[in-house]
């Protein structure tokens, strides 16, 4: 066996060789200890965006469990009240969405005729739509005269006509005309105490329910993702009237 003693050289090489070996691993655990802190920061970046796009996306892809009034005497309404079927619409007179709808609307009436019961609840989104709340009260002066659906048919066709109006009173007046209804009574009737609380109390139910948009549909008192055709329209209401 070979008993070789270290020269001081090569003591001196040996612990050179050790100081560098130490030296890179004390190099790599700190590379390592740098790469986990920042996966572990990339890990909890990823679960918070997960969080928010869960958030984000979860109303959208599910329909909310709201609880709506029973229809009462004092519900805008047309057909057949002892239908199977009711369908509750929360509309502004203003909302482009709802005036997109409008015709979906007109066409299941008709389609239907009294297979349906339909019912209006008038929701003025003020803050977005400046004469949401007059166009509103003018649709209610209608109503007192028994024109309720005609003259809607007109706020929604002429949207464009009197949205912007600083005082849209002059022309919602000539649709009240075009109607053949009492002018006087019609203007009357638009600033009586009586409309402004209907109306009032009708935007206030809506927000007391939870709604936060328009138009909102309810089938049978369930609320539903607006379809996107009258045709994903029909199929809601004949599976309402098929149970």
């Amino acid at each position: 066996m070979d008993d070789h003693k270290l020269t001081k050289k090569e003591k001196k090489e040996l612990r050179k060789l050790e100081w560098q070996e130490k030296a890179k691993n004390e190099a790599r655990n700190a590379k390592i200890k740098k790469l986990a802190i920042w996966g572990g920061v990339a890990l909890v970046f990823l679960i918070v965006i997960g969080v928010l796009f869960t958030t984000v996306t979860s109303p959208t892809s599910s329909t909310p469990n709201i609880t709506i009034a029973p229809v009462s005497a004092k519900d805008i309404s047309t057909g057949n009240p002892k239908s199977k079927v009711t369908l509750i619409e929360y509309a502004d007179f203003q909302c482009p969405a709802c005036a997109t709808y409008h015709p979906l609307v007109d066409q299941l009436l008709k389609d239907y005729q009294n297979k349906i019961f339909y019912v209006y609840r008038m929701f003025p989104l003020e803050r977005a739509h400046p004469n949401a709340l007059i166009s509103a009260k003018s649709a209610y002066a209608a109503y007192k005269q028994g024109k309720f659906f005609e003259y809607g048919d007109l706020l929604f066709s002429k949207q464009n006509d009197w949205a912007d109006l600083q005082n849209p009173q002059d022309t919602f007046t000539s649709y009240a005309q075009s109607l053949k209804l009492d002018v006087s009574r019609f203007t009357n009737d638009m600033s009586s105490q009586e409309t402004q609380k209907y109306v009032k109390d009708s935007e206030n139910q809506a927000l007391n329910e939870g709604i936060d948009s328009t138009p909102s549909f309810f089938i049978n008192g369930k609320l539903i993702q607006n379809p996107n055709s009258i045709d994903d329209f029909k199929k809601l209401i004949d599976a309402a009237l098929s149970q």
